[in-house]
């Protein structure tokens, strides 16, 4: 099988390559910079125009790095009858453009799994820089967040690719939901350093964030604090490993 990957440079998209390598599988990358090719055989372009590099593949992992579905279409169709693994998100429950994408797919082909993602924890990077200092100011500190490793879901789309998960969805979670306040002093801990929470007025945080993002952003975020996201056991019921805990990802990338 010669497995496509899309966003091959990326926080998952680089594990992706590498973990399909390692098991011997033919793999292509697609990316704008070729010097940052993880490996594989390497084609220069971009996902909104994929024709090229979906010629002679049997399978792609499918990004969609945009917060609109305005020319999905054209972006899958080259992947008609094809296995399509696609990076998707929770959200995806409630519809939008997350749905939008899982539908285009499904419209290509019958050969399909979605991993619906509640975040990152690679998402946490952008409070380094003021955890370094103590202190990190942001708000809705008791959100609590399943933020999940980059590698779970590289080898959640891994088995997708080597294994039959058809039509499948599947809940890509860490093992808890830990509050952002949490998650900074776990940040602290790994940099071998106090690091506190200061909660951010909103109307500063909407500013910082850019009106578009935080109409989004900041509601969700409000919702988690009473609501926080799920915990999904589907990272061990399809790798048969539990899934990487936040303290580990921390840990590998600070200390």
């Amino acid at each position: 099988m010669k497995v496509l990957v899309t966003g091959a440079t990326g926080n998952t998209g680089r594990h992706v390559v590498r973990g399909l390598l390692e098991r011997g599988e033919d793999v292509r990358v697609l990316v704008r910079d070729p010097a940052k090719a993880p490996g594989g055989d390497v084609v220069r372009g971009d996902i909104t125009d994929p024709a090229e590099a979906a010629e002679g593949v049997d399978a792609v992992y499918f990004l969609w790095p945009f917060y609109s579905a305005e020319g999905i279409d054209k972006a899958v169709k080259p992947f008609k009858d094809k296995k399509i693994v696609y990076l998707s998100s929770v959200a995806a429950e409630d519809g939008g453009f997350w749905g939008e994408v899982e539908q285009a797919i499904i419209g290509v082909t019958d050969d399909w799994t979605f991993l619906r993602v509640t975040g990152l924890a690679t998402n946490t990077l952008g409070w380094v820089e003021q955890a370094k200092t103590g202190t990190v100011r942001a708000p809705y500190g008791q959100a609590k967040r399943s933020l999940v490793h980059e590698k779970d879901v590289a080898d959640m789309a891994i088995e997708a690719f080597t294994e039959d998960h058809a039509q499948q969805i599947y809940l890509v979670t860490g093992p808890e939901a830990l509050s952002q306040a949490e998650q900074v002093k776990i940040i602290g801990d790994a940099l071998g350093k106090p690091v506190r929470w200061e909660e951010q007025p909103l109307g500063e945080a909407r500013a910082h964030l850019g009106e578009e993002f935080a109409a989004s952003a900041l509601p969700y975020w409000a919702s988690l604090v009473d609501e926080p996201e799920p915990v999904s056991l589907d990272v061990a019921k399809v790798t048969g490993h539990p899934a990487r805990p936040f303290d580990d990802w921390a840990r590998e990338r600070f200390s």
